[in-house]
């Protein structure tokens, strides 16, 4: 492995140092690879077919990690998906008690084998923009295969120095044993980090109020590659960005694969006359901004799609008792008083909403009503209490909306829609201490 000892740089004219040279070679390239080795595995492709073992009458995720071992510093190297214009520079940001050291970057590049991909798969370098730094070993078996090679430039780049479980860095380094609770625990501890990424881009937009620089979720930013003096690894935070291709499903043991697809070309035509519910809209940008974690529009959506179909429905229950002109005025009499007409509707439709419902409904509102009108924001880590408001909020849009076939839409296949998500094995926060990757309860 070519890479140089992590930068200890303080200052930016030390940027072009050896030191201060970043080098990352993952996915198809690992460090235990010889250079000829690294030609056959990108030749070789990644389809290939495992052994299987027999299953263990019973396992936990983590049991294989020491969790009690040293930590050993590492930097985690991430794209942001705008630019911070400001020169190289580091800056110490301290969060609980923790400082860190981040490079704010704007030389870097990706250097690819064969094909440039999403998921950086066929990454073999990300660093500095200078020639020098590439292994020649490598770049001279690339030539010799005629593997052509490409680069990308990379927006900001920030490189943050932090710490990690020695033990999980080996693990990974093991070309022979299981990885994925080594990865699982990669994968909390960049996802921790975010927080440190948007403290320094809340802080420039004060500063600055650069329009195009936002909050970033693991849906903005979901490559990142860690590098220690043990070993450089490539950690995705949610499946979807994977995705090169579309998945495939093997629906059993038997049969070929099939390739990913909710719907059919003859049913999509036909989607093409079909009428949105009332709200419909603001319930699907409620579902798609949780994925993309504006977790704090999501809830504001929810609630207005809640809204927008609670007055439908209410709609027709008064058309039965009114004339269309007259229905217009007695829907205003509740405008501004929502539980009231929530009440209204009840006894109109002889339909009683659950108790759990009612209160997860009030629940939801009075974080709306903070978000609205106290600034509240909701973030990543609090992603749990938002995901709930979205869940119950669509039970709810359901119900008001008592359309079967709609309800089943989006109640069945849930798994198969959900594949490609966020998720999170192991909980992880900032301390004083750093950036945390806690033991799960069960293994204590």
């Amino acid at each position: 492995m070519v890479a140089g000892p992590i930068s200890s740089a303080n200052t930016p004219d030390s940027r072009n140092s050896a030191q201060n040279s970043v080098e990352i070679y993952t996915g198809l390239i690992r460090e235990n690879l010889s250079p000829g080795g690294i030609i056959a595995e990108l030749r070789k492709g990644t389809n290939q077919s495992k052994a299987r073992k027999p299953l263990p009458d019973r396992y936990f995720i983590g049991q294989e990690l020491d969790w009690e071992a040293p930590s050993v510093p590492v930097v985690l190297t991430v794209e942001l998906p705008f630019w911070i214009m400001v020169p190289y520079c580091i800056q110490n940001i301290a969060i609980s008690g923790h400082v860190f050291k981040v490079e704010i970057r704007d030389d870097y590049i990706e250097r690819y084998a064969r094909v440039i991909i999403d998921s950086r798969l066929s990454c073999i370098y990300i660093g500095p923009d200078n020639p020098s730094n590439f292994n020649p070993v490598i770049a001279k078996q690339l030539k010799k295969a005629r593997i052509p090679f490409m680069d990308r430039k990379c927006k900001t780049t920030l490189c943050i120095h932090s710490s990690c479980n020695r033990s999980v860095l080996e693990l990974i380094n093991q070309d022979k044993k299981p990885k994925h609770a080594a990865r699982a625990y990669l994968k909390s501890l960049c996802e921790a980090h975010i927080e440190v990424i948007n403290n320094i881009v809340q802080c420039y937009r004060l500063s600055t109020y650069d329009y195009f620089a936002y909050e970033v979720s693991p849906w903005d930013v979901p490559i990142w590659f860690i590098r220690s003096e043990l070993v450089d690894e490539r950690i995705v935070l949610l499946d979807y960005a994977q995705w090169d291709q579309k998945p495939q499903i093997h629906n059993n043991v038997t049969d070929p694969p099939e390739t990913y697809t909710l719907i059919e070309p003859s049913a999509l035509q036909s989607a093409m006359t079909l009428e949105p519910s009332a709200g419909e809209f603001e319930l699907l940008d409620a579902l798609n901004f949780m994925e993309r974690g504006d977790h704090t529009g999501a809830i504001r959506r929810i609630t207005t799609a809640i809204e927008a179909q609670l007055q439908s429905a209410l709609y027709q229950e008064l058309l039965k008792l009114h004339p269309a002109n007259k229905v217009a005025m007695e829907l205003n009499k509740t405008k501004n008083n929502f539980p009231k007409r929530l009440d209204q509707y009840m006894a109109l439709s002889k339909r009683k909403l659950s108790k759990t419902l009612t209160k997860d409904l009030n629940a939801t509102r009075e974080i709306r009503h903070s978000i609205v009108h106290s600034g509240l924001r909701i973030s990543f880590l609090d992603r749990g209490r938002a995901q709930r408001c979205i869940d119950t909020g669509r039970w709810i849009f359901n119900w008001l909306e008592n359309v079967p076939a709609r309800r089943d839409l989006r109640e069945k296949k849930i798994g198969m829609r959900s594949l490609g998500r966020h998720h999170t094995l192991f909980y992880a926060e900032i301390t004083d201490q750093g950036a945390i990757v806690h033991k799960p309860g069960p293994l204590d």
